[in-house]
């Protein structure tokens, strides 16, 4: 038997008292007290940290409906109405669709040119010959007419890059052609048909009258004249060097869509049309000139309107789910677990603070949601001011204020950021942009490299009348990135300006610099060559080295070569950061997050710039609800005091182990003095009994 039941045993066995059930009670009574008070921290900390669930969640609800407040898209979203026309589809709608009235009435459509190869193939697999075919767009003669009749001329369209196609031992046939063409991804489509005796290749450009093809070809190993009908030559379409070198028959030439839109004539390449009335996209089936669609496009005001009264009522939502934390439970009659608890006491401030303010920053006559006649009731939920027949109340602030007054409501919930100057655009903001206004200074404009060629030959445009392949071969580089060798096809150029857009064609087809995303432009000036980047920046450059024996007569490595340079702007004072043409404000400024786009011309501009009720409202939630928020640290802070009750429960179970066995042992003494005594008595009781003249018979 162990040693605590043998005390336990004994305890009474000498006074006839229950002395273990007293060491029970002493122990019981001892611990009670502070028992309680640890149990009742306990359930009240395990309350607030099941409330505080339940209040983030509330929070996290109303935050939903804040972001969908902050959202642009919700005031901008659109309606439109439109006749029936057997000539357009409408197929887009934008939030950013301009309001109004318009009329389309289609003239033509837009088609595609089409070619044919006049050589025939008796296999897919037959060899094409190697070399490579370069692309260009461009716009060819109305009278041009497919071989053997003489070749129109043709104008290269200097916005679209040129791209080239190589063919050799990996691709040598007329599907390799096809597949290695459709594989380019420039808008040109490949394919090959069977006429019935014989494969032919087709190629078909994008629609459009500036999207048709000139084809040339440089075969391997030989003169790129293209007037031959053996190898790759056979694909070439081309004005060449002389006679027929077309060698493609055209079936179909480019043609742009034509319509009317409100009175104005508007050509597009494609059929597909989104950038004639801005947000508003269609397409175009057939021409039908003489029916003519109305289409009136506007502000969708109801949608606006029913999302803030949705907020309203997710509100008090919010107010009606977070009552029983922070003041009375219906149910129970008894205060929340939060009712007392400062950092929820600070939440509510906050929320009904941003409530009543007005908007930092707002410029409109609406600068609060009282403005609008959304007010404040005494319990906290939020009324809307409308017409209400039940009552007296006849003044309808809040749907008057959405039909007469859009642009201010819209203002007053979405972020607004404007720009006094037209050369400086705002491109957008941050979480931690401070509503304001802010004076942007530019100290120094962007710019782009460029290099500004020395005086050009002036037998230039004779000589690649006549010259080999490779007499203007080059080499770029273009921001940093070197090109592989540029090579001019020779032949006539009708001037300067159509040879610039040629070698302006034939830099950017390069592959290492349309994979790095470099491009330039080219410019023929009085007497020279100019090749600017099409980016800003310091990291902006062009440079040109000449490699083939006549490349020096385009004066190109003999010319100039400048660096660009990055925007530099102050905000309010404070120096920002610029790169390339884009101005960012300084970071841990109140400016930190704006992004401006400057044009070159660009000298100041104030930039003006409201949050707007959502942006606030989702922020203040968000410094609520973020990892590390008061919230979390709440939480933290509960559940560390959790810790220290269990810590304290192991004190208080270790002490009154230690006073119950004191008790014990106390009481075992006790029992065996008295057990001591009983003893002594026992035998003094038979000492007297055998002590003379005690006895009974004496």
């Amino acid at each position: 038997m162990e040693v605590g039941g043998n005390i336990i045993s004994s305890l009474g066995a000498g006074s006839g008292i229950n002395s273990s059930s007293i060491v029970k009670q002493l122990v019981e009574i001892e611990k009670t007290f502070k028992q309680e008070g640890l149990d009742a921290d306990r359930s009240k900390f395990d309350a607030q940290l099941s409330d505080y669930s339940l209040l983030k969640s509330a929070l996290s609800t109303l935050q939903d409906s804040a972001k969908t407040l902050q959202n642009s898209s919700t005031f901008n979203t659109k309606s439109a109405g439109f006749t029936d026309s057997t000539a357009i589809v409408p197929s887009q709608l934008g939030d950013d669709a301009q309001v109004g009235s318009y009329t389309l009435e289609v003239l033509a459509i837009a088609q595609a040119q089409s070619l044919s190869a006049s050589a025939s193939f008796a296999t897919v697999n037959s060899e094409v010959g190697k070399g490579e075919l370069t692309f260009s767009f461009g716009e060819w003669d109305a009278g041009q007419a497919p071989a053997p009749n003489p070749p129109e001329a043709f104008t290269a369209d200097a916005s679209k890059d040129a791209f080239t196609v190589t063919i050799d031992d990996s691709n040598n046939s007329l599907m390799g052609l096809r597949d290695a063409i459709n594989k380019s991804d420039q808008g040109v489509q490949a394919s090959i048909i069977n006429d019935g005796n014989a494969f032919r290749l087709v190629i078909t450009s994008a629609s459009g009258a500036s999207n048709e093809l000139q084809i040339t070809v440089a075969e391997e190993g030989g003169s790129p004249t293209n007037t031959d009908a053996n190898g790759l030559s056979r694909f070439a379409f081309d004005e060449g060097l002389a006679g027929a070198n077309q060698q493609m028959t055209q079936q179909q030439a480019g043609a742009d869509a034509s319509l009317i839109v409100n009175g104005l004539a508007v050509t597009r390449s494609s059929n597909k049309i989104d950038d004639v009335i801005q947000g508003f996209g269609f397409d175009l089936i057939k021409a039908a000139p003489g029916e003519v669609m109305s289409i009136n496009i506007t502000e969708d005001k109801s949608s606006a309107e029913q999302v803030v009264r949705d907020f309203v009522d997710t509100f008090n939502a919010f107010l009606e789910a977070v009552k029983p934390l922070t003041g009375v439970d219906p149910e129970t009659e008894e205060l929340g677990s939060l009712s007392r608890d400062a950092t929820t006491k600070s939440i509510m401030t906050g929320l009904r603070g941003i409530l009543a303010q007005a908007v930092p920053g707002s410029q409109g006559d609406f600068s609060s949601l009282a403005t609008i006649g959304i007010t404040t009731n005494k319990d906290g939920t939020l009324s809307i001011a409308e017409d209400d027949p039940a009552t007296t109340f006849n003044e309808d602030i809040f749907s008057a204020a959405f039909k007469d007054n859009y642009d201010d409501v819209k203002a007053l919930f979405t972020a607004q950021a404007t720009s006094s100057s037209p050369s400086i655009e705002v491109n957008g903001f941050g979480s931690r942009t401070v509503a304001g206004s802010y004076d942007v200074v530019i100290t120094q404009p962007p710019s782009k490299g460029q290099l500004v060629g020395a005086a050009a030959s002036g037998t230039l445009l004779a000589d690649l009348a006549t010259a080999g392949a490779t007499d203007f071969d080059f080499t770029v580089t273009v921001d940093g990135v070197a090109s592989g060798t540029i090579s001019l096809t020779p032949g006539s150029y009708a001037d300067e300006d159509a040879l610039a857009a040629h070698i302006q064609s034939q830099i950017n087809a390069d592959s290492a610099l349309s994979e790095a995303g470099s491009g330039v432009n080219v410019t023929w000036n009085v007497d020279h060559f100019e090749v600017a980047s099409r980016s800003f920046g310091a990291a902006s450059n062009a440079t040109v080295v000449a490699v083939g024996v006549s490349a020096g007569d385009l004066g190109l490595a003999a010319g100039t070569a400048t660096a660009g340079t990055d925007v530099k702007g102050t905000f309010n004072g404070e120096e920002g950061f610029g790169i390339g043409d884009v101005l960012l404000g300084k970071l841990k400024s109140d400016s930190e997050g704006l992004k401006l786009i400057v044009n070159p011309s660009a000298v100041s501009s104030t930039i003006n710039f409201s949050g707007g009720f959502g942006r606030s409202l989702d922020t203040l939630l968000g410094q609520f609800l973020q990892t590390n928020g008061i919230i979390d640290e709440r939480n933290k802070s509960l559940n560390s005091q959790l810790v220290d009750l269990d810590t304290d429960q192991e004190v208080l179970d270790r002490r009154i182990e230690a006073y119950e066995a004191r008790l014990m042992a106390q009481y075992q003494a006790m029992e065996n003095i008295i057990a001591g005594l009983n003893q002594s008595k026992t035998m003094l009781t038979g000492i007297l009994d055998r002590l003379p003249f005690t006895s009974s018979n004496g």
